[in-house]
């Protein structure tokens, strides 16, 4: 009689602890809204996903980041660093409801500390809180923006926090920079 309750209780044990997804993430990816957008199959949120692949959240939003590219600041952008990085964020709204970029939360970080976004409105760069718009259901946006870096290159994480900062689930994207 022990037996069968302490087998019964591991069982039980391991079927939650199969159907829990701490990622957030769901495992069936919707195809990309480009033939060169790589997909990343969801891995735990532990990892992190390369530059240019898609993270797809369980709720079907999707987000794929690009590889950076650096650009030399204006003399008018701030803060000023001696180099930044710019990357194209392509969101696809693969919800049922209008998605509100404004929620969306973006921060980098370089070997752990967080470096600033660059605001350069001469090249074009006006900033995440600049790109407020409504995403219909099925439809996409996509929203550019710069980090100030070091002059040389480095590896730099992305966080994307879709349902605000500090909100469960995100995505780290990562790569040189």
């Amino acid at each position: 009689m022990r037996f069968a309750r302490l087998a019964v209780g591991l069982c039980l044990a391991g079927a939650l602890a199969g159907c829990a997804d701490p990622s957030g993430l769901a495992d069936a990816v919707p195809e990309p809204t480009s033939a060169s957008a790589k997909q990343d199959p969801a891995p735990p949120a532990s990892t992190f996903t390369a530059f240019g692949a898609q993270r797809v959240w369980g709720n079907g939003l999707s987000i794929t980041v690009s590889a950076p590219k650096s650009l030399k600041p204006s003399d008018t952008s701030f803060p000023k660093s001696p180099r930044t990085v710019v990357f194209v964020v392509a969101l696809v709204n693969g919800t049922s409801t209008a998605y509100r970029t404004g929620q969306l939360a973006v921060r980098a970080t370089v070997g752990g500390q967080p470096v600033p976004e660059v605001l350069d409105t001469v090249q074009g760069l006006n900033g995440l809180s600049s790109a407020v718009t409504e995403v219909a259901p099925g439809a996409d946006t996509k929203l550019t923006l710069a980090f100030a870096v070091p002059e040389g290159p480095v590896r730099l994480q992305l966080v994307i926090e879709p349902n605000g900062a500090n909100q469960e689930p995100n995505a780290t994207f990562e790569g040189m920079a």
